[in-house]
Order: C-alpha cells, then sequence, then structure tokens
C-alpha cells in the first residue's frame, strides 16, 4: 500500500487518489462500525470515480493504424 502522505506530498492527483483508495479499502475491511464503513464506503466509490475520469499513463495509446487493423480483423 503506498504512503498516502508522500503520495499527497507529491502532488501527483492520481498517485494520491490510488492511495486514498487503498487506504479506505483497508478501512473499511478492518471496519466494525457500521455507520464507519457505510460513509467509508460512499467515499471509496467517489474516489474510484474520480480515478477513472482520469487519464491512465500506464494504458497503451492505440494508434489509427492499429484500430483499423482490430476492425480489419474483426470482419
Amino acid at each position: 500500500m503506498a504512503n498516502l502522505v508522500e503520495a499527497a506530498k507529491s502532488g501527483n492527483k492520481r498517485e494520491t487518489l490510488i492511495a486514498l483508495r487503498d487506504k479506505l479499502a483497508y478501512t473499511i475491511q478492518n471496519c466494525d462500525s457500521g455507520r464507519d464503513m457505510a460513509s467509508n464506503s460512499k467515499r471509496l466509490m467517489e474516489v474510484m470515480s474520480e480515478l477513472e475520469q482520469l487519464p491512465d499513463p500506464e494504458a497503451k495509446k492505440e494508434s489509427k493504424h492499429d484500430r483499423l487493423k482490430k476492425k480489419r480483423e474483426a470482419r
């Protein structure tokens, strides 16, 4: 699990959200309070939604050539 404080200090929003997501998931997994679980679950869903909206630098950029090739192969 990435260190949330270090991720926040880095200024990298994606890394900070990933660290926050992991921290929330860990907290939910070890939670005994139903009220805390509900609020943390809601926040986890919000964080995951925010992450989905950010571009993934790890994702391979597909070229126009690759897209056309896939179309031809799908026929």
